[in-house]
């Protein structure tokens, strides 16, 4: 009865887990209510439930977003309304997907020259499931990785050191999980700083 189907669309979302450490294993499906009295307005409602309820662990909050059946990326800012009235998330098969990056596909890098005469700056992805990252555990390994690489000459190799976007120090032994849990690395907007200390950079 189309008043039936108005009611269900209006209380009820359907969301589904995409779990990065998960993606070779079924999807879990799960239904929210978001009657008035639940007070879940929009997404960014529906996502701190999540978390508040344990659902997810709070330490993957910084990597997690919402994206549509097809895969396309959804703002927080969404009203549940306005996507139940379009039909998104209101049936098994059009449910909002909860995309959580809990195992790090990729981290950001932005290296900063300091004591430089020109404004050398540039921002890159590394992967980190390529097969020259065997490990990929600590930081140490992504440094090591980038002077293997020749991104960075050897002799550069003491003068470096990791910061995060606002310029908070971070050792090479932290886990690159736990950094990118903070939300550090996540994009390029928002990237690892590798400061690098005074060198002289010689034209090709």
């Amino acid at each position: 009865m189309p008043v039936a189907t108005v009611a269900h669309c209006g209380s009820e979302l359907w969301i589904t887990y995409h779990q990065v450490s998960r993606a070779q294993k079924q999807v879990t499906a799960q239904l929210i209510d978001v009657s008035d009295g639940t007070r879940l307005f929009d997404l960014e409602d529906v996502l701190d439930h999540v978390f508040q309820q344990g659902f997810v662990d709070p330490k993957w909050r910084s990597v997690a977003w919402w994206e549509e059946c097809t895969s396309v990326r959804l703002k927080a800012s969404h009203t549940v309304q306005e996507l139940l009235a379009r039909g998104v998330g209101s049936t098994p098969t059009s449910a909002l997907r909860l995309v959580i990056a809990d195992v790090p596909a990729a981290i950001w890098v932005h290296y900063e020259y300091v004591h430089c005469a020109h404004p050398y700056a540039a921002t890159q992805r590394i992967r980190l499931d390529s097969p020259q990252m065997k490990c990929c555990e600590r930081l140490a390994y992504v440094t090591n990785y980038i002077f293997a690489q020749g991104y960075l000459p050897c002799r550069a190799r003491s003068l470096v050191s990791w910061k995060g976007a606002c310029g908070k120090p971070i050792e090479e032994s932290a886990k690159v999980e736990d950094v990118l849990s903070w939300g550090e690395g996540v994009c390029e907007e928002k990237p690892l700083r590798l400061v690098i200390g005074e060198i002289v950079i010689e034209a090709s």
